[in-house]
């Protein structure tokens, strides 16, 4: 039986494309804590890459909003100039080999320095998809709940078998209860009712205007390259305790796609938002506003925990310098895999559509692919 199984969101804002389910319409069935990588093992002979050292992007001064669709995005060791691809020809091939004849993944990695697009797989989905996050959204929910100051890594913040919102019974998948979690534990182990136990210290709106403001979200602006359609995700206030309930799971209206999530980990990690770039010399939507030191130290930190000792450890054995966060996003009667991850300086997001979980859909492609990034 899987978790949260009421949809409150029906067809309003529900885009189909061609290898997409409808968005926004189920609520998530999070990770297992034993779920398993079909493959925990890299492909034979990955190139290992080594990614040109990046020049920060020349974006112009933005506006009093702190929002500017002016600046140009910028160039880095492979060739440069106007109009020029930002794909690194090593990781391109490499996201190319992880991917394989999956139709059903989308791959994105950016360079996290400049938001510099260096491997893209992406069918549809990839950059024009909208489809929920999952749990690889409890990232910006994470830093939120950091930078307010409303919890700490080492906080206890238990992690119960149930929880109920407004009469509606919730549990984890696989009843999986932490009743001395940390808030690091029920990151890395993706503790859907701890999240949605804190839903009460944040406001309705809180988490689209957080979203906004410092990742770049709800712009409806990005330009990645000429011609190139793309969706700069959705994160809409909450309207009641239940939407708010799913959204603190990366559902309940949120619609994103591996572009989108791939740029929420560059930005977690670097405290700067870049908005992704797959053509140099494109006007990019910038924000003004940094994220502090510590946040973004503490979501580095506990993206590690989830790849070393959390949900996605069992795909990640044996590879050092990787953090990871896991999600599997509830559809009607199925199931999308997430998986979002670094390695060095790339970020990279693989959203799996009908996969059964982020680890066993979404992990061996992305432990495929970080194989050939440079630690």
């Amino acid at each position: 039986m899987k978790s949260w199984k009421k949809r409150i969101f029906g067809g309003a804002g529900c885009v189909g494309l061609a290898i997409v389910l409808t968005a926004g319409c189920g609520l998530v069935s999070d990770e297992s804590p034993d779920a398993a990588a079909t493959s925990t093992g890299p492909r034979p002979d990955p190139a290992v890459a080594s990614v040109p050292p990046a020049s920060p992007s020349a974006a112009a001064t933005p506006p009093p909003s702190s929002a500017s669709a002016s600046g140009s995005a910028s160039s880095s060791g492979t060739p440069s100039g106007t109009g020029a691809s930002t794909l690194v020809p090593e990781l391109q091939a490499a996201a190319e080999r992880a991917v394989g004849q999956n139709a059903a993944a989308s791959l994105i990695a950016l360079d996290m320095r400049n938001g510099e697009i260096v491997s893209t797989v992406h069918r549809q989905a990839g950059m024009s998809g909208t489809v929920a996050p999952g749990s690889t959204f409890k990232i910006v929910t994470s830093a939120l709940l950091l930078q307010r100051g409303i919890v700490t890594a080492s906080a206890k913040v238990p992690c119960p078998k149930f929880t109920t919102v407004n009469g509606q019974s919730i549990h984890n998948v696989g009843y999986m209860e932490m009743p001395g979690a940390t808030f690091r534990d029920d990151f890395a182990h993706s503790c859907n009712t701890a999240f949605i136990n804190l839903r009460d210290r944040i406001k309705d709106d809180e988490l689209s205007t957080y979203a906004t403001r410092y990742f770049g979200l709800n712009s409806d602006a990005w330009k990645v390259a000429t011609g190139q359609g793309s969706v700069d995700g959705v994160v809409p206030p909450a309207h009641n305790a239940n939407e708010k309930a799913a959204q603190m799971m990366g559902q309940g209206g949120l619609v994103m796609n591996p572009l989108t999530m791939a740029s929420v980990v560059a930005t977690a990690l670097t405290g700067k938002f870049h908005q992704p770039v797959l053509e140099r010399g494109m006007p990019v939507y910038t924000r003004s506003e940094t994220l502090p030191p510590n946040v973004t130290k503490t979501i580095r930190e506990m993206m590690v925990a989830c790849a070393t000792t959390g949900s996605a450890a069992s795909v990640f054995q044996g590879m050092p310098g990787v953090g990871a966060k896991t999600g599997t996003a509830e559809v009607g009667d199925g199931t999308n895999g997430w998986m979002v991850a670094f390695r060095g300086d790339i970020a990279v997001a693989v959203y799996v559509e009908g996969g059964d979980s982020g680890s066993g859909a979404a992990g061996p492609i992305v432990r495929d692919y970080l194989s050939a990034v440079t630690p």
